[in-house]
């Protein structure tokens, strides 16, 4: 399930209807990922990739007022949701489209940046030479991504659960977790024209459910959204009702008072586009 189409039709349109949650799994990296936005330029041309239902752009124009910003998302719904959340806005537009093959539109950029967007590439590697042409010299490029699958238990534990047996960890393939490698990361950015490559680990908060029904608002989520939710397809009504079973045990365990909160990792990576 890791074809472009599913990113675009399936699973985008799973994270249109449960982009709320999205945003309050990732309150906690959010404005870590804003500082590291704030820190790497002064410029006011940014690129967001894969900019989903248009938080990040949002929130970065209230820290820079200047900024004019293109996002764009290969999924349609997504997309939508984006324009109509950021209609008053006239200094952000969002277009629909891959951003390897809409990179250079509006373009070059002093800023390209993405929150957990840059995953879902086929070919990252002509993905980050494409989004480099659509940089000026010295542009910076900064994207979160998840860390190891182990170091994520909203994903890896509750897969497990559902499948009912310890699960590995994805593998290079586009999804979630295909940056999850540092080693990789750098070659694909070094090789496509990007230097200065940082990675800094970045432990966050997931929050999967809030109020006094955490544990229902999470299974609502999580069934719908992750790992846990693509292995739930492939059941039975009744394989799948254990399975979820399963998963409930497990967001038990992680619910503090009145929160379904998860430890987590990300990297947060930054990198300078090298000129022709």
């Amino acid at each position: 399930m890791s074809t472009k189409f599913d990113w675009a039709t399936h699973s985008g349109d799973a994270w249109t209807r449960r982009w709320r949650e999205i945003d309050s799994a990732l309150s906690d990296l959010a404005p870590k990922l804003h500082a590291v936005l704030l820190e790497k330029t002064t410029a006011a041309s940014f690129r967001d990739v894969g900019c989903g239902a248009g938080s990040t752009s949002q929130q970065f124009t209230h820290a820079r007022p200047d900024a004019t910003i293109v996002g764009c998302d290969l999924s349609p719904s997504l997309v939508q949701l984006a324009q109509d959340r950021l209609a008053g806005l006239s200094s952000v537009r969002i277009l629909l489209g891959d951003a390897q093959h809409v990179a250079g539109r509006d373009g070059p950029f002093d800023l390209i940046f993405s929150r957990h967007g840059v995953m879902f590439f086929e070919d990252p590697v002509a993905a980050f030479r494409r989004i480099r042409m659509a940089a000026n010299p010295g542009a910076s490029l900064v994207f979160s991504c998840f860390r190891d699958w182990q170091c994520n238990p909203w994903a890896s534990e509750l897969a497990s659960a559902v499948a009912d047996q310890s699960l590995p960890a994805p593998g290079k393939e586009a999804g979630g977790f295909a940056f999850a490698d540092p080693a990789y990361v750098r070659q694909i950015l070094e090789s496509t024209g990007w230097s200065d490559c940082e990675a800094r680990p970045t432990p966050f908060r997931y929050v999967a459910g809030r109020g006094h029904r955490a544990v229902e608002q999470a299974m609502d989520f999580l069934t719908e959204v992750g790992p846990a939710s693509r292995i739930l397809l492939t059941f039975s009504d009744e394989e799948r009702e254990a399975a979820k079973e399963r998963m409930r045990r497990v967001l038990e365990r992680y619910q503090i008072g009145d929160t379904v909160e998860f430890p987590a990792a990300a990297w947060l990576w930054s990198a300078k586009s090298e000129p022709d």
